[in-house]
């Protein structure tokens, strides 16, 4: 079974900032998935397995 995560990207953040989550994350060991773009915010889902 695996877990799921979003993290969303806000309409005023660096787009440097936001690429320093997705790393973080990458190192944590999720594994990004999907990514949209919804309006001003980009959006990451994450997966890992328990």
């Amino acid at each position: 079974m695996a877990n799921y995560k979003f993290l969303k990207k806000g309409t005023f953040e660096s787009l440097d900032k936001f690429e320093k989550k997705v790393n973080e994350f990458s190192l944590k060991g999720w594994k990004p998935i999907s990514i949209s773009q919804e309006g001003g915010y980009l959006i990451v889902l994450f997966e890992k397995e328990r």
